[in-house]
């Protein structure tokens, strides 16, 4: 069955997932824009005026970092992240049902029954199971689905700002060393010092950013607790430190938590 409407298109029989927000879509562009960049300054500016093992080693692992950060942002923004199956009702047919004793919790956008821990996106125009927050950066919800997908993306983004921060210091290290002489062996000089700066500046912005939300991330999982019943301060019984990371990453903990291939439980 294939489900469409104007702000997503979604196949629910094979799982794909795209949110059509124009907002979103800008940012994820941007994101991958910024990945590029990073890469074209350490492959341009900072490798081939010491190119070494060790500097090809650092090349290899800063593209791993990236490739790794654009698969799981690909990943976060292309899974369902845990869409309520839509179950129409009245609000006089809940009234009716409460009166009776049932606990029914009811959204009114979407005219449906939701279960516990659901809530409302209003730009995905879909009540979220376990919604943390809807994401501009990855165009998509963040929850139960693909909350993995999200904390790899934070993950390697914030690995990726460091490894790159450490590469640029490198390079300005061996450059003063050498009186700045053969620092511009591809780009004009002004042009490698201006690009190098504006990498470094988004290193240190990214870097805090995405460790940050990473933290958050972490913390949500620990807490079992997402941001949306932060704020609400929604009570209820809470799942221990390890079931709420095998629920999350999946069961039992081993080095696929850190692989944005192996999807979540």
């Amino acid at each position: 069955m294939i489900q469409e409407d104007s702000k997503m298109s979604k196949t629910a029989e094979s799982g794909k997932w795209f949110v059509c927000d124009p907002c979103g879509i800008t940012c994820a562009v941007i994101t991958y824009i910024l990945v590029l960049y990073g890469e074209f300054v350490v492959l341009f500016i900072l490798a081939p005026p010491f190119l070494t093992i060790g500097t090809l080693i650092n090349v290899v692992v800063f593209t791993t970092l990236g490739f790794l950060a654009v698969v799981s942002h690909l990943k976060a923004m292309c899974t369902d992240p845990g869409v309520v199956i839509h179950e129409s009702a009245s609000e006089e047919d809940v009234l009716k049902r409460r009166q009776k004793g049932e606990d029914i919790k009811y959204c009114k956008k979407c005219r449906s029954i939701k279960p516990e821990r659901a809530h409302h996106c209003s730009t995905c125009e879909r009540c979220i199971h376990k919604m943390d927050h809807h994401c501009p950066w990855v165009n998509n919800c963040v929850g139960e689905k693909n909350q993995k997908f999200f904390v790899l993306f934070t993950f390697y983004i914030m690995l990726l700002s460091i490894y790159g921060l450490l590469m640029a210091a490198w390079f300005f290290f061996n450059c003063v060393q050498q009186n700045f002489e053969g620092c511009d062996s591809i780009l004009p000089g002004p042009l490698v010092f201006i690009l190098t700066i504006f990498g470094v500046f988004e290193g240190l912005l990214f870097s805090l950013f995405t460790c940050i939300m990473f933290c958050t991330q972490i913390q949500s999982i620990a807490t079992d607790e997402t941001g949306i019943e932060s704020l609400k301060k929604e009570t209820r019984l809470k799942k221990s430190l390890r079931e709420s990371f095998t629920d999350v990453c999946g069961a039992p903990p081993s080095l696929k938590w850190l692989s944005p291939f192996t999807p979540p439980p």
